[in-house]
């Protein structure tokens, strides 16, 4: 049986993962009120927690149940005729995760629809019971973004932009869509460029990480267009790969693709207050700089994985205090 969890002890916990995973992020949260502060810790707790699952870090216990094994069954069966390619573990560890995620998706959307008791006493979801009762949050938005942990229990293998951006939609766009709605953010333009910031950033974070993914067997570039370039995917292995200039000619396409959907998503700050500015403001500056160091190098992302350097680190430091006191003077 569950520990009895306080509403302020779940939102203490939530924070505190928070906290632990960044303390820059956790930062730039902090000229929200403390309300929507809260709700932020919440989501980003419960992130945390799905990416865990999806990663195997954590293996929740989870009260099966003959309709939580018949949703597995279905949502396996459905996953695998979409994806078609081999599953990242074996049968067993491939259900339990998978069965961890369906869970959660159904617990969800239990506590959006009002069942308290769907918290299982466990201070992520107690929070997030909170989080639905406060704020409009879409519970799409959620579920979208499990659908892009159960994606990654299969070996990724896009085969077209759109398929990229699909995916990058799931795991960080749909993750902007839940905090714009917890900042007052409801307006359809704030949506689209929300959208494309999550594409943005996303895109740069696959670009920066192609050998290390390559490596964990995941390729998240298309692979048809990587054909039209002639690169093979297993070129992706080459530390030396990044100065071929059928790379480089593949590059400059994805740069350009990121550039179109930055240039939308600098739109989102025209409907953000300044308190609400700061942490995608600070996300945006920070991926920036990654992306104009992979640009520098002409898209060498295998001699050695693009990073912020110490300097860069300290000006974004003093550009977030800087702007968390004039946030909240204004």
């Amino acid at each position: 049986m569950n520990k009895v969890v306080s509403i302020e002890e779940a939102f203490i916990e939530c924070e505190d993962i928070c906290r632990r995973a960044s303390s820059t992020f956790y930062a730039s949260f902090s000229a929200l009120s403390h309300e929507k502060r809260r709700a932020v810790h919440a989501v980003y707790a419960l992130c945390r927690y799905l990416d865990d699952i999806a990663d195997g870090d954590t293996h929740p216990v989870v009260e099966e149940s003959d309709r939580l094994n018949q949703l597995v069954d279905e949502r396996d069966k459905l996953l695998k005729s979409i994806h078609q390619t081999s599953m990242n573990n074996d049968n067993r560890e491939h259900r339990i995760r998978l069965m961890a995620l369906v869970d959660a998706k159904e617990r969800l959307t239990r506590l959006y629809e009002g069942d308290e008791t769907a918290t299982q006493g466990e201070p992520i979801f107690v929070a997030m019971y909170e989080v639905f009762k406060q704020f409009p949050i879409r519970l799409n938005d959620l579920t979208t973004i499990i659908e892009g942990m159960e994606d990654d229990l299969f070996e990724v293998r896009h085969k077209t932009w759109d398929e990229v951006r699909s995916y990058c939609y799931k795991v960080a766009s749909a993750v902007g869509l839940v905090l714009i709605e917890i900042y007052g953010c409801e307006d359809a333009g704030a949506r689209i460029h929300a959208i494309d910031m999550g594409i943005q950033l996303q895109m740069v974070n696959i670009l920066r990480d192609v050998s290390e993914d390559y490596q964990s067997g995941r390729i998240y570039l298309p692979i048809d267009v990587l054909n039209q370039y002639n690169i093979d995917i297993s070129e992706l292995g080459n530390a030396e790969f990044g100065s071929n200039h059928r790379w480089k000619s593949f590059v400059q396409e994805y740069i350009e693709i990121v550039r179109r959907h930055q240039s939308s998503a600098q739109h989102l700050f025209e409907y953000l207050d300044s308190k609400s500015r700061l942490q995608p403001r600070l996300m945006c500056e920070a991926y920036d700089a990654i992306f104009q160091e992979i640009v520098r190098r002409s898209g060498d992302v295998f001699s050695k994985r693009p990073s912020l350097s110490k300097w860069r680190k300290v000006r974004l430091a003093a550009k977030l205090s800087l702007r968390r006191f004039m946030a909240r003077w204004s």
